[in-house]
């Protein structure tokens, strides 16, 4: 077929112009010009390669406090202070930052991120108890109050936002627990923790009590 090099497009031989533009036809376009030159590049996805680079250097800091302190162990396993941070970086920038997940449960591995630093610190400096005492209750109280304003403000979540939100409470009677098993000794911050967990639960009966009360309202049409 003859070919039209300004409007780039085939004619049948029996024409000798093209009917478009009325310029004269070629047997055949000129040289890649339908199909241009490509030149190959070699690609590296930027993500996944700083992602394995920062896997390496994880392993290789952790690894190398472990063989290091095992080498020189002096009855304190310091390692823990090298490898807690970097872990807890993990959580940070892959489930916290980056990810796509609820926020409850971005929400839920922060609060383990940061019990686990504390638990890696108090252990490392002694064992002195402040990290189940002292951090524990107050994450619990930050993660119930963040859950609370969220699923306020988030009405249309609320399914997700239940579930955390009783993941939270039932998380917050732990101090309690603690207290009154004799494993913590630090009344203030376990009161404001139950505290808290127990207002949450006043809250969900209140909204659950309105739930069904609309439910029955919209079956039986009152």
């Amino acid at each position: 077929m003859n070919y039209c090099e300004e409007c780039n497009v085939y004619v049948d031989d029996s024409l000798h112009h093209c009917p478009l533009c009325g310029k004269v036809l070629t047997s055949s376009p000129q040289p890649n010009g339908l199909y241009p030159d490509v030149v190959e590049k070699d690609y590296i996805d930027r993500r996944t390669f700083m992602t394995d680079l920062f896997l390496f250097l994880t392993f290789l800091f952790i690894g190398g406090s472990v063989i290091l302190n095992l080498l020189v162990f002096n009855g304190t396993p310091w390692f823990l202070l090298v490898a807690a941070p970097i872990l807890y970086v993990w959580i940070l920038v892959r489930i916290t930052i980056i990810s796509d997940m609820h926020v409850g449960a971005k929400v839920l591995f922060q609060i383990l991120g940061v019990m686990g630093l504390a638990l890696a610190y108090d252990f490392v400096f002694g064992w002195h108890g402040w990290s189940y005492e002292y951090v524990l209750p107050f994450l619990l109280i930050a993660a119930i109050a963040y859950i609370d304003v969220y699923s306020y403000i988030h009405k249309s979540q609320w399914r997700d936002n239940l579930v955390y939100a009783v993941v939270f409470v039932l998380l917050g009677f732990l101090p309690f627990i603690f207290y009154f098993t004799g494993v913590t000794h630090a009344a203030i911050p376990m009161a404001l923790c139950t505290f808290a967990s127990g207002l949450t639960i006043l809250g969900l009966l209140r909204f659950a009590v309105r739930r069904a009360y609309g439910e029955i309202k919209k079956r039986f049409h009152i």
